[in-house]
């Protein structure tokens, strides 16, 4: 697919330009992330249609996500060009990924860009951050620095810098946070109400890390070598269902990873060499389990490491691209018990792509194959798989002035199970899964139009989405032993609409509104004797919605943000007992820039979040916070 660059709305004496309109990618860029000042990426995640965050708590809280109705183990999540992975469960926690040195996202159909890596075009999606630790910037020298201090004796302090001549570079960076965490709540069961206040849910978090870039020459991208580290330790409340303020559960983490690629031109084609490591430790703790004298500990290693192959070759100046890549990738999950436990797994994938560049349409078909293998271990045979993947886009170029757009997807991808969900029941022993299926369809239409004081975007997508072999956990002889089961069927079918304001009042003040709503209907279709046959699956809400009004004077603005999410439910039966009720939440934020000598930039903001102090849960019996605060004041070179 072609990725299409979001320009920004260009503002002259009086005019606004028309942008550029990308059917299959959304883009949050950093004036949005500086303005929404979100605790962690999952807060901006829930800003794309289509997508339903399942958040566990607030600040720290683990956070998840799903996609028209498809989990996040369908999307690759790509930083800079490389694969962050979690072999473990096959999600990444977005709670984990801090906010304070992106650029920019990138959420939709995996892009065709030389820095997207070879499995992610396997992917049904892709979410791709930029950051400023990872760009450099060559003969200039950048800071960044904020501070900011919130609710709940909230401190997040961050601090990055930039350097580059004209061939060699470096940028390091670093961040501290912390947060006690103890916040009121109200929980409702039927005609009860519950206020309490939620414990153990303290935290405390250090990233850091160290960037070295290498240019040839001024025609060559650089050498990059990246290395990010993360420490977490952590509370966990736990579920406020039969909630224990003496329970004691920690989780602590530890991330390292090593990133290292080079770009280079060979004639007309551009090819990239990559390759990565990641290590992940893991280690939980129950001092209160079962009884106050026992300690349940449990530890958890990952080793992940990807090395691969980009090329991409133009014919006929860009009317005709060939691309393609072969990459290879080794993970490894090890249970530090009394008896240690390893197991392993590799994968291997190539693609084939062509795209036409014709005036009047783009034409995208991709094909890939992917290799899957666990080798032997003592009592289990090994286990292979074969997958292939294929995908075709066509959409029109701008028509007229009004830049109108239409296009369609249509897409065959596979997701093997993650080691949690093939070694549920212990890591000694396996279950035989086999891969979910996903079968997508898309159809979309755009049109930007703008006249000279006002600019009005609008995107619409038509979707439906075919699953087999859903990967489900099913309750066997009670609620407390479950089965991991190759038993689903999903069928997902909804529309998504997006559509930005931006109006010009004067040299000194401007406006812009975005709005977007999803209409999701997930309906399980597994088993027809089943009580949820027909059903709408787990925690996929029908109806979700953003709105995003900002009014700017020079440079201080105001701006207010408002969330809904329709009713769901905590399990696929569709009945009163596992209803979840609506929310709404409103934020308001007021902030104030100032510039000096054109080099130097201070910026100010108070914000408010969920100033109606609404109770609400994106899980059940997982409070989250209700009115709370955030000043943050930050400085540019």
């Amino acid at each position: 697919m072609r990725k299409q660059e979001v320009e920004e709305v260009t503002i002259d004496a009086n005019k606004l330009e028309n942008r550029r309109i990308d059917l299959n990618s959304n883009r949050i860029e950093r004036k949005y992330i500086q303005e929404l000042q979100p605790e962690d990426v999952g807060v901006l995640l829930q800003k794309f249609p289509g997508v339903s965050l399942k958040s566990y708590g607030g600040l720290g809280g683990l956070k998840t996500f799903s996609f028209r109705s498809l989990g996040s183990q369908h999307t690759a999540t790509v930083l800079d060009g490389f694969l962050i992975q979690n072999s473990q469960s096959g999600q990444i926690n977005l709670g984990q990924i801090q906010t304070s040195s992106i650029e920019k996202i990138d959420f939709g159909s995996a892009q065709n860009s030389i820095l997207t890596p070879v499995s992610a075009l396997h992917s049904s999606n892709e979410l791709s951050f930029s950051t400023f630790e990872g760009n450099p910037s060559f003969n200039s020298t950048k800071i960044r620095l904020s501070s900011k201090q919130g609710s709940f004796g909230q401190y997040d302090e961050y601090l990055a810098l930039q350097f580059a001549k004209e061939k060699f570079g470096v940028a390091i960076h670093g961040k501290y946070r912390r947060a006690e965490g103890n916040y009121p709540f109200q929980f409702k069961i039927l005609n009860y109400t519950y206020d309490g206040i939620q414990q153990n849910n303290q935290l405390e978090e250090i990233y850091s890390g160290l960037s070295l870039f290498f240019r040839p020459n001024k025609m060559k991208q650089p050498i990059r070598l990246i290395y990010r580290n993360t420490f977490i330790d952590q509370g966990l409340p736990g579920a406020t269902v039969l909630y224990n303020s003496y329970g004691k559960q920690y989780l602590k983490t530890a991330q390292h990873s090593f990133f290292l690629d080079w770009t280079d031109k060979i004639g007309l084609a551009t090819v990239r060499y990559y390759s990565s490591y990641q290590y992940d430790n893991q280690i939980y703790t129950d001092s209160f389990y079962l009884n106050k004298s026992a300690l349940f500990r449990k530890e958890y290693e990952q080793h992940n490491a990807v090395a691969g192959i980009r090329l991409s070759k133009n014919k006929f100046g860009e009317l005709i691209n060939f691309y393609g890549g072969l990459e290879t990738r080794y993970s490894q999950l090890s249970f530090l018990d009394y008896i240690p436990i390893k197991v392993q797994r590799s994968q291997t994938f190539t693609t084939a792509g062509l795209k036409i560049n014709e005036k009047k349409f783009l034409f995208d078909l991709r094909v890939g194959y992917q290799f899957f293998f666990e080798p032997a271990r003592p009592y289990i045979v090994s286990y292979s798989k074969h997958l292939p993947f294929s995908s075709i886009n066509l959409e029109s170029t701008e028509i007229g002035k009004q830049k109108w757009k239409i296009g369609g997807l249509a897409s065959y991808s596979t997701r093997m199970p993650s080691f949690n969900e093939q070694y549920y029941s212990q890591l000694s022993s396996k279950l035989a899964l086999n891969p979910e299926i996903v079968k997508q369809f898309t159809l979309s239409n755009g049109i930007s139009k703008s006249f000279e004081k006002w600019l009005f975007t609008t995107k619409v997508q038509l979707y439906y989405n075919h699953i087999t072999d859903k990967i489900l956990a099913i309750p066997t002889k009670n609620l407390f032993v479950w089965s991991i089961q190759n038993i689903g069927e999903v069928h997902a079918s909804g529309i998504d609409l997006v559509q930005s304001f931006n109006f010009q009042f004067n040299n000194n003040w401007n406006t812009s509104l975005n709005a977007n709503y999803s209409f999701q209907r997930s309906i399980d279709r597994s088993d027809k004797n089943s009580p949820s046959y027909g059903d709408q699956i787990a925690y996929i809400p029908l109806h979700t919605g953003n709105l995003d009004f900002s009014i700017y004077r020079k440079s201080t603005g105001l701006r207010f943000s408002g969330l809904f999410v329709g009713e769901r439910y905590s399990l696929n039966q569709n009945v009163y007992g596992n209803l979840l009720n609506p929310f709404y939440t409103m934020d308001i934020a007021l902030f104030q820039s100032l510039k000096l000598n054109t080099k130097h930039q201070f910026n100010l903001q108070f914000q408010v979040k969920n100033i109606a102090n609404a109770s609400y849960v994106y899980v059940r019996s997982f409070v989250m916070p209700g009115r709370n605060y955030l000043i943050s004041l930050s400085y540019e070179f």
